[in-house]
């Protein structure tokens, strides 16, 4: 039987970020999202999990049980970018987590991903077609 790749998208984000001006908001992981759905991915085995809603791309690598796993244990996180007209230019401060953001203040980006029966590889674009990042994930 072939390994099937399973990936989820979720609106909201699972880490909660520092803002500039808002020494009251500390980084962490989210208590109402992540806290509560990062372990049911972990369960699952959940290959890669795409967020979104803070309009900012960042590449969060794999975590597992709330931690970074060098060793690529547990589901990469994803937040997908900048979408629409809103932008938030220097409002987030970038967490301990983060492997990749883009060029601040972000303008736009485009994601391509590739899958095939084990693996899928996710590259971050920006509109002039420089690639920013590229990731593969394969089922193990």
């Amino acid at each position: 039987m072939n390994a099937v790749l399973q990936h989820v998208l979720v609106h909201e984000d699972v880490l909660q970020y520092r803002i500039h001006g808002r020494p009251e908001r500390s980084e962490g992981i989210d208590e109402e999202i992540g806290r509560v759905w990062m372990p049911v991915f972990d369960e699952l085995l959940i290959d890669v999990v795409f967020t979104a809603h803070l309009h900012t791309y960042r590449n969060r690598g794999h975590i597992y049980a709330f931690a970074k796993t060098p060793e690529q244990k547990g589901p990469l996180y994803i937040l997908t970018g900048v979408a629409g007209n809103v932008r938030y230019p220097n409002l987030w401060i970038d967490h301990a987590f983060d492997e990749v953001t883009l060029p601040q203040p972000e303008t736009d980006n485009y994601l391509t991903m590739e899958v095939a029966a084990d693996q899928i590889e996710i590259a971050c674009f920006l509109p002039d077609g420089t690639e920013m990042d590229r990731v593969t994930v394969t089922k193990q």
